[in-house]
């Protein structure tokens, strides 16, 4: 606290006189000082709102997007259900007429065989009697005239 002389007239005016002109200085500092902080506060203010919106937005766009992957992977997960069932199908098909081929092939070879079997024979026959042809001409005797 500041202290002035005392004269017959009461405090010094020069000292009272300084004295205000320093408050008054430092008030106008104190008030210049405040005016940049409340437009500081303000501006800060403002950027904190622009922040809860920016976020806001964010958050909407991140689940947004996450809603987005769900679907992205459950769309997937049914697409590749739909295409191992396809190819589960498509191999049962492959197997069902590889096996109808097989089947078939064997029936063919197996008929094969018989006909052979069945050709052997009547060779055989044809020979035998061939051969029996033979003999009964050799009963002839070509040089007996």
């Amino acid at each position: 606290m500041k202290r002035f002389t005392i004269s017959q007239e009461g405090y010094n005016v020069d000292e009272v006189n300084r004295f205000i002109d320093v408050v008054i200085k430092r008030l106008e500092k104190l008030n210049s000082e405040n005016s940049l902080l409340q437009m500081k506060i303000s501006s800060l203010e403002e950027d904190l709102e622009n922040a809860k919106k920016t976020e806001a937005k964010m958050s909407e766009a991140f689940m947004a997007a996450q809603s987005a992957s769900e679907k992205i992977k459950s769309l997937a997960r049914e697409e590749a259900s739909i295409i191992l069932e396809e190819a589960r199908n498509n191999a049962n098909s492959i197997i069902h007429e590889s096996l109808v081929n097989a089947q078939k092939v064997e029936d063919e070879s197996s008929l094969l065989r018989k006909n052979i079997v069945v050709y052997k024979n009547r060779i055989k026959n044809i020979i035998k009697a061939q051969l029996e042809l033979a003999d009964e001409l050799d009963k002839y005797d070509i040089d007996k005239k």
